[in-house]
């Protein structure tokens, strides 16, 4: 009796340790095999990663080149006349923008651009022109085959103020005016580092003020003038510039 109690607890022991050896297995077996099962966090971080947008949402941008302005001059009689028109045209842009891109081929802008050009003719006659623009800007952007390079298009609209600092003979004269502009720009920027770019745009822009106001020393007047006799504030500029993102 005693010996058949005593194999029955060694059958017991054999039995349980035989348990618990299978259930350590399977404890084994389900750990090797959740691990998989529980790494699945890199298609998740994948997943993660192609939520962010592959390009730049923000950027700022500096620019200065080359401006010509497109007015009609009046009867010219002299080569000198002549040449002072044609140094009156020319000046120079510069100023710079930001930008915001809700998606990747569609952004908005606000722009800020400065012309200034002067002339002189024989001492006796000088203008010193400025000409400021600040636009909001509605921006189409689209890429390359590279990915990378950018062509930017343009609509600007906003407002425009001009100033001519006048001098005839002993006269001095300051003409100041403001109006509604608006323009075109087409450029293409192409990136030197994830951060930076380099752009090259050129941009046309319209206006013209039909009511001035004329300074002197001594006065103030404003002028009132026609279709013919409007100051025309067109002018095409072409800028390098650099652009932070």
């Amino acid at each position: 009796m005693i010996r058949s109690f005593a194999a029955c607890l060694l059958v017991l022991g054999m039995l349980g340790h035989s348990a618990s050896a299978q259930e350590a297995s399977i404890t084994e077996w389900r750990k090797d095999r959740e691990e998989p099962i529980d790494q699945p966090q890199k298609p998740a971080l994948r997943e993660k990663e192609a939520d962010q947008p592959d390009f730049a949402r923000w950027s700022f941008g500096l620019n200065g080149g080359y401006a010509y302005r497109l007015f009609r001059a009046g009867r010219i009689t002299s080569h000198d006349e002549q040449e002072y028109i044609k140094d009156l045209k020319s000046g120079i842009a510069f100023g710079g923008e930001v930008a915001y891109f809700p998606w990747k081929h569609v952004g908005f802008g606000v722009r800020y651009e400065m012309y200034k050009g002067k002339a002189n003719l024989d001492s006796a006659q000088s203008e010193k022109v400025t000409i400021q623009h600040l636009s909001g800007a509605l921006i189409h952007r689209s890429f390359l085959k590279n990915g990378k390079t950018a062509v930017l298009t343009s609509l600007l609209l906003g407002y425009q103020p001009y100033e001519n600092k006048s001098t005839v003979g002993a006269q001095q004269f300051t003409f100041s005016g403001k109006t509604m502009n608006w323009g075109v720009s087409v450029g293409i920027e192409q990136p030197i580092s994830p951060k930076l770019a380099l752009n090259l745009t050129g941009t046309a822009m319209m206006g013209a003020i039909y009511r001035l106001q004329r300074k002197t020393a001594f006065s103030t007047e404003t002028l009132h003038l026609s279709k013919d006799d409007s100051v025309d504030l067109s002018r095409f500029s072409v800028t390098l510039g650099i652009r932070f993102m």
